[in-house]
Parts: C-alpha cells; structure tokens; sequence
C-alpha cells in the first residue's frame, strides 16, 4: 500500500503533478492518466512517469481505440468477471502497470504537435523554477499539499467518489499562453468543429420529428409572415390547374386557395386534363352556400382543351348562371347543340370566343326555349363580343341567325371564313346597327356591295377590316368612307384594286383615322400626300410592297404626321435619305423595312 503513484490535481484552469503515498486502484490511475489541462500550457513542469504518457492538451495524446487504458481495464474485469472495487491492491498496481498503452510505432499531424509541444519548455518553467525559494510560493505548494493530501485522504475511505472540486476561494493560477503555430492552428480547427457542431444542432431542433406524430415539424418561414390578402393577390396570376396543385403544399394554402375571390373565373389550357371532369369537380366544389349551380364563377377560359366536348359544356350551361365570358378556342369536339344550352341558359354572357372550333355553324337559342319565348326580347341573346375566326362552316345563313338573335353585337370577328359573302354581311348590317368592330379579313366572296351595304352602319363603326378581299374596289370603299366617317382603323391590304381617289376621299371625310394599312393597293405618291396632309394624327402607316411609293411621298408623310409609331416599308424601292428622313422627323418611329444598308 506504499507504492508511489502519480496523481494529478486541478486548481483553476492548470494541473499539477505531485508525489503522495497513494492507495493503488483502478479508477483513480484510469482517471489520472486521462487528466489533462484545458488546453494551455501548465504552470508546473511536466514529470514523466514510467508507465504513463501525459499530455498538456485535452484529447491531444491519441492512441487507438484498442490502447485506451480505460477499455483495457474494462476489457480485463470483464474478463475476469471482477469489479473495481474487489480487486487486490497488488493485483490492482499489476493491472495498473500491465494497461498502460504502448507507444505507437508511427505519428500523425496531430500526434507530432502534441509531440511538439510536449518537447518544447514553457516559459513559465524558468518563472517557477527561479520563484522556488520565494515564500508565496513555498506557501502555496504546502497548502496544495496539504489539500492533495485531505483529497486522497478522502478518496482512500470512499473510492466511487469523485474528487471534491476546488474552493472557490482558493487563489487562482494566472494562465500566461505563448504563440505557438501549430497550437493555434489546431485550436482554430477546434473552434471551426464546435461552429459546426452547433449549426448541426440548431438545424436539428428546427425540423424534428416528434414520436407522437409522424408530420414533420419546420421552421417558420418568411412567406408565412406575407397576410392572406397578399397571397390571394400572387395566387390570382395563377391558372386553375396551378391552383389546384398549389392547394396540396400545405392547409394554409389549401385554405387560401379556394378563396372566393380566386375563383371568378376558371382558366385550363391544357390537352392532357380531361376537360369535362375538372369542369364539373370544380363547379360542384366552388357552391358553397347553393349545391346545385355555381354563382361565383364570371369568366371560363378553356383555350386549347382539345378533349372538352359537349358534355363539359352542358355542365357550364347548368351550374354556371353568372357567366359572362367564355372561350373555348381550338375545341374542335363542340357542337352547335352544347352551344346553344350555354347561350341560352348563361343569360348574362357577353363575351363568346370560338375561334377554330370548325363545329360551329350558328349561334342560337335551344328549341324549348325557343318554344316557350313569345316576346321578341325572349328570343334575343345580349352577346357584345362574338370571334368566329376559324370557322370554315359559317355560311351566309348561319350569319343570318346569328345576326337575327344577336342584334346588340359591338365586336364581331369572322377572319378566314370563306364561306360567307355578301348576304350574309347585308344581314349584319341590318340587324347590328351598334357594330362598332368587324374583321372579314380573307374571305373571298366579299364584293364591293357588301361593303357598301357595311356602309349603312354609319358612324358607328370604327374598325374594319377587308384585308386580302381581292374584289374590293375604290366604289366599295368610298362609298364605306363617305358614310362611316368615325373610322379609327381601316385595313385594305391586298385590295390591289383600291387607288389614290379612295385616299382622296377617306383623307377628305375621314380625318381622324389613327391607323392604316395599304399594302399592294395602287396608291401613288399623290395620293400618299394628300393622306398625309389631311391625317395628321396617323399613328400607324404600313406601304408594304407599294411599288409606285418613292422618296418625295415618304419625306412628306415624314414631315407632316410626326406623330407616327410605328411605319412599315418593306419591298419598297427607297433611298438611305428617305430612311434618314423619317428617322429626323419621326423620334419616336419604329421603322420596319428589309433594306440592308438602311441603319
């Protein structure tokens, strides 16, 4: 039980190695060879030990997981199927001396800075060495003594206990650190780990998962400080089908999504969604307070769905009341007969799109309502926008119908419908007086008496065009431009048989005209400048491929109607000078022309 052992005692923030007649047991050398500073250099000289290998830096001293003299012990009462406590104090010493772990053969990085600073002297080595005979000092090495001796006293009577911790009104020990290069080296790597470590943890605790539940919990992020007002207010630039995903992310969405507000109007341009399936889901879900009809939804923009067909809108025509717009461009699947349960059914309908649905020949009421409607005003339909571009079976009789029940029509548009001619057009200008807007642009069987029965909408109209209508003439137009002197948009491209005496007379009655188009027409320099001279307030000017356009008409529209946007010049036999002109004169021009050398 004399056996000298060396045993290391903290105070402060260092650890000091002294010599005591110490009980051998196990778990005080386990914990005596482990024991270490908290990273700075020791303020007493290091003493080396035969059978122990000591470190001035915490874990700096690595060794291999098998060498650890705390797993041999383990390994050895395992073994043995003895515990510490019951253990021999010579069989105790001889498991002491007999786990101590053997130097290893090689070093790495670490191990050589830790062998490093092991070798190099600490300057405060000189300071205690020279500071030994002083009486402070002889002072605090007995009173260090003497509470060594008191802990291991102490430790002898109960050997689980664990030490006692230093009185807190025990001088402390300065710690005076010098610079070494690799100590700091290896403390920044340290400090980088704990950061590490901690970010580690931060982001764990954030998103975790309870055992209770099996949702995953995340951290709030900024998009749910934005108000509901605002969310509907993104969500709105959304389409239905987008709608119905984003409703799946999370319940506040799912919640924001079938917002009322959002759901005006339904929006799906898709080929692969079956069309009538998503129509009659989304009106039955959208009935709140009325289970059988949808009065919320105003507007339906179904463009592009090529497998809607008559059965979706028969399920718009009886849930949707409310409807006011609804386009259904490219749905070649529709009928006549669904479209006349929308018209007749949507009262309030005002906007009617059926570009490109080649189906449709006539827009009319159904026959039981036709039946049971005995006032003339019954059997009207209130459309203000009708599009029937596209519809290659539109003939002059069908116009006829449409014409008859939709007498209060502004927009009409019937580009490309070649099968309509002037009987047809004598119909709309009968019956829709209040048109204001009409394209027949490319259909061919438009003669000049068709225009000038348009002719007798008076001022009403504003817009029209006859592009491509290659029987057209100067009678045609000039009869229309001495009539409908409120004119704002005249398109004569391709009516090669249009000349200067219409651009005499639609200089002379139609003033205000803003935008105009002339293309291939035989229209000379004087007819250009007397247009010029009469219009000034010409915003847009096309001369495509007007072969008998020069320089001199070109300078004067240039100088007289500086208020051009937008001026088309293309295949016409110009100069650099007159390209220069306009450039001069017109600021804010938008030239479009297919001369090269023009820059």
């Amino acid at each position: 039980f004399g056996q000298k052992q060396l045993t290391t005692v903290r105070f402060g923030t260092s650890f000091h190695s002294v010599h005591s007649e110490l009980p051998v047991n196990p778990s005080m050398t386990v914990e005596s060879a482990h024991d270490s500073s908290s990273g700075f250099a020791s303020d007493v000289p290091s003493y080396t030990y035969s059978g122990t290998n000591m470190s001035t830096f915490k874990g700096g001293m690595r060794s291999d997981a098998s060498d650890s003299p705390f797993e041999l012990n383990s390994r050895k009462y395992s073994d043995a199927s003895d515990s510490p406590c019951e253990t021999s104090p010579r069989k105790a010493h001889r498991n002491f001396t007999s786990s101590t772990p053997k130097q290893p053969n090689h070093y790495n990085a670490h191990d050589l800075n830790m062998h490093y600073r092991m070798s190099t002297p600490s300057p405060l080595s000189y300071r205690s060495s020279s500071s030994m005979g002083t009486p402070s000092s002889l002072s605090q090495k007995s009173q260090k003594s003497q509470y060594s001796h008191s802990n291991t006293s102490s430790q002898r009577h109960h050997p689980h206990q664990h030490p006692p911790q230093t009185p807190s009104s025990y001088p402390q020990t300065p710690v005076i650190s010098y610079k070494n290069p690799a100590y700091e080296y290896q403390l920044d790597k340290h400090m980088e780990q704990i950061q590490y470590n901690i970010k580690r943890i931060e982001l764990q605790e954030d998103c975790h998962v309870t055992k209770q539940s099996k949702y995953r919990h995340h951290k709030p992020s900024l998009f749910d400080l934005i108000t509901d007002d605002v969310i509907v207010k993104i969500f709105s630039h959304l389409s239905s089908d987008q709608l119905c995903r984003a409703s799946r992310v999370c319940q506040r969405w799912y919640r924001v999504v079938w917002d009322p507000l959002l759901w005006k109007r339904i929006v799906i341009n898709s080929e692969r969604i079956n069309v009538d399936k998503a129509v009659k889901y989304l009106t039955k879900r959208l009935s709140y307070n009325t289970p059988t009809v949808c009065v919320i939804v105003e507007k339906i923009n179904l463009n592009g769905c090529e497998k809607l067909t008559d059965k979706g809108l028969h399920t718009i025509a009886k849930r949707c009341p409310e409807l006011r717009h609804l386009e259904i461009q490219g749905c070649s699947n529709v009928t006549n007969h669904s479209l006349f349960e929308v018209v007749s059914y949507c009262v309030n309908l005002e906007h009617l799109d059926v570009t490109g649905c080649p189906c449709i020949t006539r827009i009319s009421l159904t026959p039981q309502i036709m039946q049971q409607a005995t006032a003339h005003h019954l059997r009207q339909i209130y459309l203000r926008t009708l599009d029937m571009t596209d519809c290659y079976a539109l003939e002059d009789e069908g116009l006829q119908v449409i014409a008859t029940h939709c007498s209060q029509l502004q927009f009409l548009y019937l580009r490309r419908c070649v099968r309509i001619g002037d009987a047809g057009l004598q119909y709309i200008a009968y019956y829709c007086s209040g048109l204001k807007e009409l394209s027949i642009s490319d259909c061919k069987k438009v003669t000049d008496f068709g225009v000038c029965e348009l002719a007798k909408i008076g001022t009403n109209l504003r817009y029209l065009s006859v592009a491509k209508c290659d029987k057209i003439s100067d009678v045609g137009i000039i009869q229309l431009c001495k009539h409908c002197t409120k004119l704002r948009y005249l398109n004569l491209r391709g009516c090669e048989a249009v000349s200067d005496d219409s651009m005499d007379v639609l200089a002379r009655h139609c003033s205000k005209i803003k935008s105009l188009d002339i293309g291939k027409c035989d229209v000379t320099d004087e007819g250009l400048c007397v247009l010029a001279q009469n219009c000034p307030q010409l915003k847009k000017l096309s001369l495509k491929s007007c072969d008998a356009i020069t320089d001199a008409g070109v300078k004067f529209v240039a100088k007289s109607c500086r208020q051009l946007q937008q001026f088309n010049i293309q295949d016409c036999h110009l100069t650099v000078d007159a390209y220069r002109t306009i450039k001069k004169y017109c600021k804010k021009c938008f030239i479009e022309h297919t001369n090269p050398g023009f820059y």
